[in-house]
Formats: structure tokens, C-alpha cells, sequence
């Protein structure tokens, strides 16, 4: 598949999480983690990273099970996109305009890849007339990548390739999928499990890493990994963990520019690969390495 087909995707626009307690989850979105509540509708809670309206929604897991929202250039990119995982044989139909309506864009498709993770096709998401103002200074900037978890590797990169992304690199089987000029803004991690793995939100620098580690500390939140950073794609992460087993992480310096223009390089899958600061994480069962299964 070419990679011209990345002038089909503009970005990763949201992501919407299932949780069981409403209320908990919203608590850590806002007052820990630093996102600022945007609305509320039929039991769905909003929350903003950036100038969009939105970059998370928290649904009850009763009545939903969550999606991904990938934004397309234009109604004309939705279309070609739609009509080819249709033809690759993907489930995929139009969103109703509730279903629009709730994921506050102007036209969707509703898709599901190999593992069976909803992925929305979007076109003219909300944006705020208002500046991004959080409840507490983290340093967020934006909402920037996510991990996948992927059941079904070889169709679910088929999927991604027709929406037209690249593999950047890989790091055992996890392979890191670039749209824009950024390394990846999505990762796909084989599992046992489909979902999303983790949702990334850059702020302006080290220093915000640093001071987010402190303040979980502090507030006796999981850290599940780092201060540490990414061999592949020399972002610097936090991943920390709230309820319900959803996963926020801070990033910042993700390598960007050159990137298109290089070949795919393979990482072994060790330690070393996903953290060449030397942070370790056996939480994350999609992080052990062999050696942390012997």
C-alpha cells in the first residue's frame, strides 16, 4: 500500500474510554491528570487537551464500549477510506447523527479492524472558541498518539495501511505506525486482548515530566512506567494508571522531519528496546519481555 495514502488521515482526533465508575474516572481525569472538562451528554463526560473540543470522552462501559477517533482530511478522503476497508472486507457502516451528534464531528463512519477495536471515521471534529484552560498546571499541550492492542497483527496493520500509514519501526512485533511527520501516532501491540492500551498527551518539556512523576508520587498514583524514554522514537514518556485500568501518559520530544524518508528498523524486544533510559514495567503485560515470563 502506498504511503500516499497518508494525505488521507489528518490526525488522531479523540479517544473514548468505557469505564465502569463514571465519577472515578472523571476525578482522575480532571484533578490528577490535568485535563479540562468540556461537557456532559447522555452519560458521557468530554474532556479537552488542546484548541479541539474534545480529545476524551469517558462512557459507561454498561452502554458502550469505546472507540477511536481518526479525523480525515476532507469528506472526500472519508468516503475512499470507507469505501476501502469495505472492499478489504472490515465491518464498517455510517454513523447516524446522534452517533455523530455524541462524537460532536460533522460525518463518521463506524468501522472495526481485525481485532475488532471501533475505529471512528471522522471529518470536522469540534474545535473551542475558547483556549485550553486545565484544572491544574501539568504542562499539557495536546493530545498526541495512542497504543493499540491488537489481537489480529497482520489484518490490523492491513487496516492502517489503507487509511494510509506507514510501519516507522518495529520493536519485537509492536510496530509503530506513522501518519504525519512524527515517528508514530499510533502503536499497535500484540495481545491477548483488544483495546486501547494507552492514550499519550505531550506537554511543553522535560521538566513537566519530571514534576507530573513528582506530583503522582506525591498522590500515591500508580506509576506504571518511567520517567523514561522510547529507543524507536526518542519520546520521552510517563505512563501512569487510574481507574478502571486506563492508561495516561505524559510525552514530550517524540523525533519528527526526517523520518518519512528512512527505511523500517528493527529493535529487539527487550527492555532496552522500549526504555533506552533502563525504566522497566511488569504491570503492562504487553511490556514484559521474555526474560519477565521465564
Amino acid at each position: 500500500m502506498s504511503f500516499a495514502l497518508a494525505s488521507l488521515v489528518a490526525s488522531i482526533s479523540y479517544v473514548r474510554l468505557a469505564v465502569r465508575d463514571l465519577d472515578a474516572a472523571a476525578r482522575f481525569a480532571s484533578d490528577a491528570f490535568g485535563l479540562q472538562h468540556a461537557a456532559e451528554q447522555d452519560g458521557e463526560i468530554a474532556f479537552r487537551s488542546d484548541n479541539r473540543f474534545r480529545t476524551v470522552s469517558l462512557v459507561s462501559a454498561e452502554r458502550d464500549g469505546g472507540s477511536v477517533g481518526v479525523e480525515m482530511w476532507d469528506e472526500a478522503a472519508l468516503e475512499q477510506a470507507a469505501g476501502r476497508l469495505a472492499e478489504a472486507g472490515f465491518l464498517i457502516q455510517r454513523a447516524s447523527q446522534k452517533e455523530c451528534e455524541r462524537r460532536y464531528v460533522q460525518d463518521a463512519w463506524l468501522a472495526k479492524d481485525g481485532s475488532g477495536n471501533s475505529i471512528d471515521l471522522i471529518v470536522r471534529p469540534q474545535q473551542s472558541g475558547r483556549r485550553y484552560f486545565p484544572p491544574r498546571d501539568a504542562g499539557i499541550m495536546q493530545f498526541h498518539n495512542i497504543g493499540l492492542l491488537t489481537t489480529d497483527h497482520a489484518r490490523d496493520l492491513t487496516f492502517w495501511k489503507i487509511l494510509g500509514a506507514r510501519v516507522s519501526d518495529w520493536v519485537g512485533d509492536i510496530a509503530y505506525l506513522q501518519i504525519d511527520e512524527f515517528h508514530h501516532r499510533v502503536a499497535l501491540f500484540p495481545a491477548a486482548r483488544s483495546g486501547l492500551l494507552y492514550s499519550a498527551f505531550e506537554v511543553e518539556g522535560f521538566d513537566q515530566i519530571m514534576q507530573n512523576s513528582y506530583f503522582m508520587q506525591n498522590r500515591q498514583i500508580k506509576i506504571l512506567q518511567g520517567p523514561g524514554r522510547e529507543s524507536a522514537s526518542e519520546q520521552i514518556f510517563l505512563h501512569v494508571q487510574g481507574p478502571d485500568g486506563i492508561i495516561f501518559t505524559y510525552v514530550h520530544g517524540m523525533a519528527a522531519g526526517a523520518e518519512k524518508s528512512r527505511r523500517t528498523r528493527q529493535f529487539p524486544f527487550t527492555h532496552e528496546s522500549l526504555c533506552s533510559w533502563g525504566s522497566v514495567s511488569t504491570d503492562i503485560p504487553e511490556f514484559r519481555v521474555p526474560e519477565d515470563r521465564a
